[in-house]
């Protein structure tokens, strides 16, 4: 199904707070009742709908979602498509609580939300409040047991088998035991995770009163949720997605969102399990929709949540994850607090924070080279803080350079200051006037003796591309879109393909930020759970635009922050080489 088309199939839930109106939840995996759950039933003389429905432990809903013409009517002999029944052994209790939904109920007790309606005539979204006590139908074979029964009776260690798409948390919770005994009495989940069908050990319990289980599941609702290696991970999107007025224009983070859809599109095909929900959170400046979503039982069970634009969203989300335990990916900013909160990860470092690895770089690459500095007539000097620290670093190492300062005779100073071979200028500007100034010398002379280097600014100059090839020149940039590459190419045909429009021509391009962010936590998921951040260092994924690299922003308790940058070859072939200099 394409995801144009999911996108329409998105799960709109009430909160009972009056403050969120409207969640959007897109998962995308679509669910669908299974083949083997459906039987054919012939419609006998004389029933209805209605009586069908009653006799089969289904509703009239299901019947004519399965059946759309049966909307029309029915008569006999007609065929019906029926959900197989589900018989109820019991029923248990459970109170609304502040901030609980339909949706968050049904998913707390692995039921859909058909069924709470089924067993609760007349419970809908608007009767759905606070203080009231629901049924929960508990079915022949479920696991699930109610975490607010009076008392739980002793019991022995058990064998218990995994249903699909269940996780350690929701074992747990259904268990009433933690994620840490259940990994604790099945030592394997560690290294194998948990699967579809297999048998673990529901560790042994003491009979709990009803003031200690409310103790213990107030106790786990801070439990930060956890999944193993290949189970269902659940991701939330949050972004500002209708701010008119927003730092980011809402079509951009539409964007990046569909790049991300497509990364998940893409792992899903390769085994990725996952849920991904999308929420608006209004406006950058007023938090007031974010925390009230933030206080939703779906935002507590997730494993992963990414967004937030302003300083004021960052905050609160960081707030969020340091009393969930839940990680933390901040997209975009940056917050003071990554040095000290372990659950952070920050996609993105302005370029002067991270010259010590660009010197350190162009001093290896071109310790034998002639370097020479131009600080031109008319230049700004804008990279004068960078020029300043490789000439440090070029000190330090023992390497000489020359500097000319506003030459009335480039040509001639150049000229003067070069070697028969292996010359390279670098600009004390970024700006494409010093750019063009240079390159218009060289060509006069048609000496290809000299190479150049130069900043991220340089890779939107599209004028000056050729000169850049002819020159050897290399560069320095977080992000970098080669659209030679045939998976770049590949990723602006599916988003056409998708979504019915071509990508915003930006910089840097928000379809594929989204998508390498995406590809690499989703990939960190699927291969080591939700602890990823222990083999962080293992994690290589092929990113299409930004240059990924984690590293701890404090060695002991510190986030993680990407440190990721490249060195763009412009070959004099007309080819690119994009060097990843952090590896």
């Amino acid at each position: 199904m394409k995801l144009k088309h999911i996108l329409f199939l998105s799960f709109i839930l009430i909160a009972c707070h009056s403050s969120l109106s409207y969640a959007y939840n897109t998962s995308i995996s679509v669910t669908q009742t299974p083949k083997d759950e459906i039987t054919t039933y012939t419609v006998a003389k004389g029933e209805t709908v209605y009586s069908i429905a009653a006799a089969h432990n289904t509703s009239v809903q299901q019947i004519y979602k399965l059946n759309p013409k049966a909307e029309q009517g029915i008569k006999a002999g007609d065929k019906l498509l029926l959900s197989k029944a589900k018989a109820v052994a019991s029923y248990s209790n459970h109170l609304i609580e502040a901030k609980e939904t339909l949706f968050s109920v049904s998913r707390l007790y692995k039921i859909s939300v058909d069924d709470l309606k089924n067993a609760n005539p007349g419970l809908t979204e608007s009767t759905f409040s606070i203080g009231k006590t629901i049924r929960i139908p508990m079915f022949g074979g479920s696991s699930s047991t109610s975490n607010y029964a009076g008392q739980v009776a002793s019991r022995s260690n058990k064998e218990y088998k995994v249903q699909k798409k269940e996780t350690l948390y929701s074992i747990g919770k259904a268990n009433n035991v933690s994620v840490e005994a259940l990994l604790d009495a099945n030592p394997s989940l560690r290294t194998e995770g948990l699967r579809n069908g297999m048998t673990i050990i529901i560790p042994t319990g003491e009979a709990t009163s009803k003031n200690n289980l409310s103790q213990t599941n107030n106790t786990r609702k801070s439990e930060a949720p956890r999944a193993t290696k290949g189970e269902t991970v659940r991701v939330g999107i949050l972004l500002p997605f209708t701010d008119n007025s927003g730092s980011i224009s809402k079509d951009k983070l539409a964007e990046y969102y569909e790049g991300f859809l497509l990364a998940v599109k893409d792992l899903k095909s390769k085994g990725l399990n996952a849920e991904i929900y999308t929420f608006d959170t209004g406006s950058e400046k007023n938090t007031k929709r974010l925390e009230s979503l933030l206080e939703t039982n779906e935002m507590k069970n997730m494993h992963l949540i990414i967004g937030g634009v302003s300083k004021q969203q960052i905050d609160a989300l960081v707030k969020f994850s340091k009393k969930t335990g839940i990680k933390y990916v901040i997209p975009f900013g940056s917050s003071s607090e990554i040095t000290g909160t372990p659950l952070l990860f920050q996609m993105t470092s302005s370029h002067s924070s991270l010259y010590p690895e660009v010197t350190s770089a162009f001093v290896k690459r071109f310790r034998n080279y002639n370097i020479i500095f131009v600080s031109e007539d008319g230049s700004n000097n804008d990279k004068i803080d960078f020029v300043n620290d490789l000439k440090k670093s070029l000190s330090k190492a023992g390497i000489q350079s020359k500097t000319i300062t506003k030459s009335s005779n480039l040509g001639e100073d150049l000229k003067a200051a070069a070697n028969t071979t292996n010359n390279i200028i670098v600009p004390t500007s970024s700006s494409e006037a010093t750019l063009r100034r240079i390159t218009a010398v060289l060509n006069l002379s048609n000496d290809t003796s000299f190479s150049l280097f130069g900043y991220p600014e340089w890779q939107v100059y599209n004028s000056q591309v050729e000169n850049l090839h002819k020159y050897d020149a290399y560069i320095y940039s977080i992000f970098f879109l080669n659209e030679q590459q045939n998976a770049v190419q590949n990723f602006a045909d599916d988003y056409k393909q998708w979504y019915n429009k071509n990508l915003i021509n930006s910089f840097p391009k928000w379809g594929y930020l989204g998508y390498d962010t995406g590809l690499y936590f989703l990939t960190a998921l699927k291969q080591y759970g939700s602890s990823f951040e222990d083999n962080i260092s293992k994690i290589n994924v092929p990113t299409l635009q930004s240059c990924i690299y984690f590293e701890r922003a404090n060695e002991k308790n510190g986030g993680y922050v990407n440190n990721g940058i490249y060195f763009i070859h412009y070959k004099d072939n007309s080819s690119l080489e994009k060097i990843d200099i952090t590896d």
